[in-house]
């Protein structure tokens, strides 16, 4: 097996590198449980410094690997970053507070408080769907708590994922933020060790793989997964208003969204007038033909669009 931390496009990490970069999160990570607000806060802003300052490359990459129009890269990958930085820089020494608390009569006469300390090494395994929103994100909240962080971004957004790394190394230092790119068995290697915390956004099938491993070392996880999300449209809905609304919800990020409608359950006496409504909607927001509209999102690879074309 080829050795490498190259931070070119889906490379495989070996598990010895991987390893060795874990060995000194933990170390610094046992200082960083002392870390104070201001701290903490300058690391935040130094994240949002370089991800405004790669604004324009971001655009390329999501346009590269998603066809991502600059309005929705704005709205649903950069903005969203921006605001969890923001709201954590806003909140972060109130959260850091300790907090005196109540005993129970068994223990009277004594005092309790909540002390909050960083959780150690994280471990943060983000999708394609959102791939700059669903890692650096969860990667601000890791920061405000005062951890250590290792990325596994998505193979399947490879120019996102290039430059996802390229960010992170010209910012922070691997002992403190890493990433490694690769496929399935970079993630295998990454899941052996006994991460203090693990964040992984995808599918439920993945997520049990990742909850098993993270019982194996008794860590902490956070698993957001997909879902199905129905749409009621009665007959006393505005369907001018529903049908866009919808049609927006559906064809932001071509669909593949966790909250994106799935289905639709929508009254009989007004089924006809609301797929009028709806095709009028797809037809502002596109224009007569999707496929030559710059604004039109695509299905990530053609595994996903063969996939979905298959349920058509």
């Amino acid at each position: 097996m080829n050795v490498t931390t190259s931070i070119s496009p889906v490379q495989t990490a070996a598990a010895s590198v991987i390893f060795e970069v874990f060995t000194k999160q933990q170390q610094l990570a046992v200082k960083l449980r002392t870390s104070t607000a201001d701290e903490r806060i300058t690391k935040l802003r130094r994240l949002e410094a370089a991800v405004m300052a790669n604004k324009d490359a971001i655009y390329r990459a999501l346009a590269a690997d998603l066809h991502k129009p600059a309005t929705e890269a704005d709205l649903d990958e950069i903005m969203p970053v921006i605001g969890e930085i923001h709201h954590a820089v806003k909140h972060l020494k109130s959260w850091m507070r300790t907090k005196r608390v109540g005993t129970t009569m068994t223990m009277l006469g004594t005092q309790a408080r909540i002390r909050y300390q960083p959780r150690g090494v994280c471990l943060i395994i983000s999708p394609w769907n959102f791939p700059i929103n669903l890692t650096f994100g969860p990667l601000a909240s890791a920061i405000a708590a005062g951890n250590t962080v290792i990325i596994k971004p998505s193979e399947l957004t490879p120019s996102c994922s290039a430059l996802m790394a390229e960010i992170i190394r010209q910012t922070f230092d691997p002992a403190e933020i890493a990433v490694f790119e690769g496929d399935a068995a970079v993630s295998t290697a990454l899941l052996a060790l006994p991460f203090d915390h693990m964040f992984f956004t995808g599918s439920p099938a993945v997520g049990k793989i990742v909850m098993a491993a993270a019982a194996k070392h008794l860590s902490s996880i956070t698993l957001e997964l997909g879902g199905k999300s129905p749409v009621i449209v009665d007959e006393s809905a505005d369907l001018a208003k529903a049908a866009k609304s919808v049609m927006w919800g559906k064809f932001l990020n071509n669909g593949q969204t966790c909250v994106a409608p799935d289905y639709l359950y929508v009254h009989e006496k007004i089924l006809s007038a609301f797929l009028e409504k709806a095709k009028a909607a797809i037809a502002k927001m596109y224009g007569d033909n999707a496929q030559t509209s710059p604004d039109y999102c695509r299905i990530v690879n053609d595994r996903h669009f063969s996939r979905v074309k298959n349920i058509l």
